[in-house]
């Protein structure tokens, strides 16, 4: 029961990443990353995003937003 509601919850972020990457505007699509990094992951995920234009932070968002939903498919099926 647990995995399906992690599951359920990692869909759900995955879908809220892709409605941003379409749907934002340019100053929410910019404020979404602007935390203070807390590992080395979220350091170079928040380089790529600073770097690159905004067309290919919508590209990264949105292939992100798939990636996790894949996993979340994987997951249950497993």
């Amino acid at each position: 029961m647990g995995i399906i509601i992690f599951s359920i919850f990692l869909i759900m972020v995955g879908v809220f990443c892709i409605w941003m990457a379409i749907f934002s505007k340019k100053k929410d699509l910019k404020e979404f990353a602007s935390d203070i990094p807390t590992d080395l992951s979220d350091f170079f995920i928040l380089i790529i995003y600073k770097l690159f234009p905004p067309i290919i932070r919508r590209i990264f968002l949105f292939l992100a937003g798939i990636g996790v939903i894949a996993l979340a498919i994987f997951i249950l099926f497993t």
